[in-house]
């Protein structure tokens, strides 16, 4: 019997701890040789097998617990096995929880109709919502029967290898994000997924990532650019870089979308730390006073970033900004969405400045909204003019003398509205 922190699947095959399965697969991907892998399926006890940190879903979740708890060493680690399975079947969303007991049901009553991936020292690279519903099996008290995880082992990949890095992520994106998406990802995490695959940890080019998950260039960039702000977000909030989880507390995903075409415009601007500072200042007096985003917010995006008002919206909300920066920039950096706004709320200063944040955007947002709405006959001039001009002579000259009657008469009442509008100027 092997020790555990040096399993082999196979080995434990041969030994009889590993069973043979019911299913023999495609893999969707090849080795290095361009050999298929062997799409046999094993039945493999749950103690020998792992959690992969390095999934896009569970990165992001493992971020919120070890911002609070401190890392978690990744492997055959119980504790470690059981902060991830609590991720996955206890979180706060209800519909997850709701969708956990259906899925754990439905394997009791069915067993595991679709077969995971794992790699030789158990490490699992699909399925690990399965996984999770086997595990809670396990630890059901009324169930007495020994649960097997039944999965592909890949035979030759290693987390350890560049290469295979790239195999294994394609593996996982063709999966989660091709035909069978089995479970939308929250768009927090698909947007750091695409950052941490091919910015951070340089696994995949924006192309291989595009052709992998079957979305186009663009959405890749826009989830890279998203990923940017939520980084430079977790920096202006004083929590770890890496706190991807804080961006899922907050919902930051709406104001953010919002955020990116000014950001993609201004991106080298020399005042776009201000003003993203501005702004992330906003979006945490929205979060706190738990207004709608879409409002004011939008507003300020839309038609004041950009114009000839930003200058004048980033002075006014400076001192605001920086109080807010000064109280969240204690020793302790930030653990959570209680914590920023914990913080915040025992600061006298603080509270003041969000209470100045509101008033500050609120002014400029109406004054936006007016500017739109006087600009509103200029462009409705400018469209009767396009209206008029769009009239062909010819095809007039040709008019039966009834129709070019009522043309003159609408012309002459035209003119009747022009002269009143001009003389209401004056």
């Amino acid at each position: 019997m092997q020790n555990m922190e040096n399993i082999n699947l196979f080995d434990l095959y041969k030994e009889g701890f590993v069973k043979e399965g019911g299913h023999n697969v495609n893999v969707p991907i090849k080795k290095a040789s361009g050999e298929k892998y062997d799409g046999r399926t094993y039945a493999i006890p749950l103690k020998y097998l792992y959690y992969n940190e390095q999934n896009g879903r569970i990165g992001v979740s493992l971020s919120e617990y070890e911002s609070a708890s401190g890392k978690l060493i990744p492997g055959h680690n119980e504790e470690y096995n059981m902060v991830i399975q609590n991720m996955l079947a206890d979180e706060a969303d209800d519909m997850n929880r709701k969708e956990m007991d259906k899925l754990k049901r439905d394997i009791a009553i069915k067993g595991q109709d679709e077969p995971g991936y794992v790699l030789s020292d158990g490490r699992v690279i699909d399925g690990n919502r399965r996984f999770t519903a086997k595990r809670l099996l396990e630890q059901d008290p009324s169930i007495t029967e020994q649960q097997y995880f039944e999965a592909v082992i890949l035979d030759d990949l290693s987390v350890q290898n560049h290469d295979d890095q790239k195999k294994i992520k394609s593996l996982e994106l063709q999966i989660q994000f091709g035909k069978l998406g089995k479970v939308d990802y929250n768009p927090i995490d698909r947007a750091i997924d695409a950052y941490k695959t091919i910015v951070k940890n340089n696994i995949m080019s924006v192309a291989e990532y595009t052709k992998f998950a079957g979305l186009t260039s663009i959405e890749v960039n826009k989830r890279i650019l998203e990923a940017e702000l939520i980084i430079k977000f977790l920096e202006f909030a004083n929590t770890n870089p890496d706190n991807y989880a804080l961006a899922k507390q907050l919902d930051l995903d709406g104001p953010l979308q919002d955020m990116i075409p000014q950001y993609k415009k201004f991106k080298d601007s020399d005042k776009l730390d201000q003003l993203l500072n501005s702004l992330f200042a906003k979006i945490i007096q929205i979060r706190s006073s738990k207004e709608d985003f879409k409002a004011e917010f939008r507003q300020i995006v839309k038609n004041i970033v950009g114009t000839k008002n930003e200058e004048k919206f980033i002075e006014e909300m400076e001192d605001a900004t920086d109080t807010i920066v000064e109280a969240l920039d204690n020793k302790n950096a930030i653990k959570n969405n209680v914590d920023l706004f914990t913080t915040l709320h025992n600061n006298q200063e603080a509270v003041q400045a969000l209470a100045k944040v509101q008033t500050i955007s609120t002014n400029h947002s109406e004054k936006a909204k007016n500017y739109k709405e006087q600009n509103m006959p200029v462009k409705l001039a400018e469209k009767a003019i396009s209206s008029i001009e769009a009239i062909d002579k010819r095809i007039v000259a040709g008019l039966p003398k009834s129709e070019k009657a009522k043309l003159k008469s609408s012309f002459e009442m035209l003119k009747l509205k022009i002269d009143d509008l001009l003389s209401e100027e004056g």
